[in-house]
């Protein structure tokens, strides 16, 4: 593995960390407090927690996701890797670390200090402004997981699941999750209506609260993995298409398409353009039609994704990084064996230099020796030449190197399956 991936693997299990430890801040300090469930294991956990509280959510989330990477493993080989394991991991230990009570022997005692959830800012959201304290949780937790999903880890439970159902009865992982999720809600919503614990909420409004949970937690997740920029897809109706179009091709450096279209209440055909161009294009775009054409009729609508010519996917533009760093490394090398023909090439001009010297030394006439001596002072230049050009050369090639070392840390070359991701499209 080249020292880039390398740094690249360590860069995702990095990220993957951070996108642990916030989405235990929401799910630890805020969801569990609110006892709002957030579906999947954590939400199953949760309402086992509120059955048996002396064990804890972390722990139950550990110990209910081992088993379904274990099943999955033998359901689907290895689709879940050890990001996977390490994703869920991590992520109970840090919700037990904060909320103080990790239930590891012989170290409890050393790391079950914190108690966050009963500080005093935890405390007043809770009773003062509750649906503050939700949304506040929701956002940790979308954008914890929408880190760890963006940098290819997961942290297992109803994915698991998911993943089964639809190798075993052709479910869609979307449909999969929901049903998995409202199960966990429902499941989460009896127990606690059975409880009748006068200091929380009503069971329903909990259920309500952990399904607005559910949508906008989903909604973050996109929108980190996606990003927060859409395409802008264009419909432009208009009397001056071929100057509309012009402008869009040569100035946008955007494709435009024209076809037609009828209008229903003049019964005409009228020639329509379509185009998807950035945000910040839009914006620039509209006005000019409008200047061009006063009466111009548009309709902007977003677009998620855009896969073709000017949108390139993300394997495309790895493919195109890779034939740069194979460029830059070929380029390396030639300068690499220019430097080492310079400094061929300086040492034979040395040893010109020194057989000058001698001889004029040994038979010197006065014409001879004053020939020699300027024989050996042609040769002695040319070897400082030949050294300086040797140096030009290495630089050039380090340089090169280094060009080749950056373009290949750009580029994901693993071929582990469970880093496969051809969802992800680049945003431009």
């Amino acid at each position: 593995m080249l020292l880039s991936q390398k740094i690249s693997v360590i860069f995702d299990y990095f990220m993957i960390t951070v996108g642990s430890f916030i989405a235990a801040i929401g799910l630890g300090l805020f969801m569990v407090e609110a006892d709002v469930v957030p579906g999947g294991v954590t939400g199953l956990s949760m309402a086992i927690n509120f059955i048996w509280p002396k064990l804890s959510v972390g722990t139950l989330i550990w110990l209910l996701n081992v088993p379904l990477f274990i099943w999955g493993i033998v359901e689907l080989g290895n689709t879940f890797g050890v990001r996977t394991f390490y994703g869920f991991s991590t992520n109970a230990i840090f919700i037990d670390f904060l909320r103080g009570e990790i239930q590891i022997p012989f170290i409890k005692d050393y790391l079950n200090f914190l108690d966050l959830q009963n500080s005093a800012p935890i405390r007043h959201l809770m009773e003062k402004d509750f649906l503050f304290a939700i949304i506040i949780g929701t956002v940790f937790v979308g954008v914890g997981l929408g880190l760890v999903f963006k940098f290819k880890g997961t942290t297992a439970g109803s994915e698991i699941v998911a993943a089964i159902l639809k190798k075993r009865f052709g479910m869609t992982p979307g449909t999969s999750l929901i049903i998995v999720d409202l199960i966990v809600v429902l499941i989460a919503t009896i127990v606690l209506y059975l409880q009748h614990d006068p200091n929380r909420p009503p069971a329903l409004v909990l259920m309500c609260y952990a399904a607005f949970h559910l949508c906008l937690t989903s909604v973050i997740i996109d929108r980190i993995i996606y990003g927060l920029d859409y395409a802008k897809n264009m419909m432009i109706f208009s009397n001056k298409n071929e100057e509309i179009s012009d402008y869009i091709i040569k100035h946008l450096d955007r494709g435009v398409t024209a076809f037609y279209a009828r209008g229903m209440y003049t019964k005409q055909d009228k020639e329509v353009l379509m185009t998807i161009v950035s945000p910040s294009d839009a914006r620039v775009l509209a006005p000019h039609i409008r200047e061009l054409d006063p009466n111009a009729f548009l309709i902007l609508s977003n677009v998620h994704e855009v896969i073709g010519e000017g949108f390139r996917s993300r394997e495309e533009v790895d493919l195109k990084l890779i034939k740069k760093l194979r460029h830059a490394e070929a380029e390396a090398a030639k300068a690499a064996q220019e430097a080492i023909r310079a400094e061929i090439a300086a040492k034979e001009a040395q040893s010109h230099a020194d057989k000058a010297r001698e001889f004029a030394n040994q038979y010197g006439t006065e014409h001879h020796d004053e020939n020699a001596h300027n024989d050996a002072k042609t040769a002695e230049q040319a070897a400082i030449e030949a050294k300086n050009a040797a140096k030009l050369a290495r630089e050039h090639a380090m340089e090169l190197e280094n060009a080749a070392s950056s373009i290949e840390s750009c580029v994901d070359l693993s071929k582990d399956d469970e880093d496969d991701d051809p969802t992800q499209i680049m945003k431009f």
